[in-house]
């Protein structure tokens, strides 16, 4: 296996690292950015020589939203920005949250905020302490659902899957990160439970792979999920 290192300090990068990265990354150790051509370039060669899309036979699954098309032992799928029922609920509740927690946090901050002065020092009083730790906790959970809600309305999905190993990339806001599985003879895909939205679960697709299992498709409806993981069972069968 080859070695790979940062122009900028010298650290070293694993292969696994340069695979799920972007055509630009920072480096770990330094925060450097700089081009995978450079650090790697036969890893991005062998991207560049990755077929064409448009050379691969369409297939049409349900809706509007995703693409499907393949090639050979080769199948890829494309899931689009856009907004879904449940990727419009999460940022709805999301935004929710969050303007009830600037409300609530005003007040609190006015009541609990204050600290008492010891040897020139200010140090805050236990019940600040508190209210700082219980409102970072609710701050943490509105954010976490508008991110969420943020990745599902403008990240692009890509998801390749081969007889050994499927590969996803997702892009947003120009940025890539790659992660890749490899893949066993009974690797199958299945819907798990993503999250609960009105005491109704909000299903994702997974892969069991050698390793980690891979997941994606949140938002999509259940008839796309559906259709997937009939269509990737299909291709690994």
């Amino acid at each position: 296996m080859a070695d790979y290192f940062c122009p900028h300090c010298g650290g070293r990068f694993s292969e696994d690292f340069l695979r799920t990265a972007g055509d630009r990354f920072d480096c770990p150790e330094c925060d450097w950015t700089t081009d995978l051509a450079a650090v790697a370039p036969d890893l991005a060669r062998q991207r560049d020589e990755a077929p064409d899309i448009e050379d691969f036979e369409q297939e049409h699954p349900p809706g509007e939203r995703i693409d499907c098309r393949v090639s050979g032992e080769q199948l890829v799928i494309f899931i689009p920005p856009g907004s879904s029922k449940a990727n419009r609920g999460i940022g709805c509740f999301g935004l929710f949250w969050t303007g009830f927690m600037v409300v609530f946090t005003v007040p609190m901050v006015v009541v609990f905020g204050g600290g008492i002065e010891e040897g020139g020092i200010f140090v805050a009083c236990f019940p600040a302490l508190f209210v700082v730790c219980f409102l970072a906790l609710f701050w943490a959970i509105g954010l976490t659902m508008l991110y969420f809600w943020f990745r599902g309305r403008f990240g692009k999905t890509y998801v390749l899957v081969e007889r050994d190993r499927l590969v996803i990339k997702f892009e947003l806001l120009g940025r890539e990160r790659y992660r890749e599985y490899l893949l066993h003879q009974d690797s199958r895909a299945r819907l798990e439970t993503s999250y609960s939205q009105n005491d109704r679960p909000v299903y994702h697709v997974a892969v069991s792979t050698s390793g980690r299992e891979a997941k994606f498709g949140t938002f999509l409806s259940r008839e796309e999920k559906n259709w997937i993981v009939e269509r990737i069972n299909k291709h690994l069968s």
